[in-house]
């Protein structure tokens, strides 16, 4: 589920959203705003995937949350 394998294509697997989600990241955003730009993206699917790619992304280091907003990591 994390990563992609002859089953899962990459888009469907947590790192393929973790990208989508760093894409649409730009500046700083708080969790509602991201989320409505991502929610009807089909890779994206439910929230709880959005969540899970955030958690994800976090785990890495690659974002951080600064004054209740998303930010990337320098």
């Amino acid at each position: 589920m994390i990563l992609p394998n002859k089953y899962l294509r990459e888009h469907e697997a947590l790192i393929g959203v973790g990208s989508i989600l760093l894409k649409n990241l730009s500046g700083e955003k708080t969790l509602s705003d991201l989320w409505e730009g991502v929610k009807l993206l089909s890779d994206v699917g439910t929230f709880e995937r959005f969540v899970l790619g955030l958690d994800f992304l976090f785990i890495l280091g690659l974002v951080e949350i600064k004054n209740n907003k998303i930010v990337k990591t320098s």
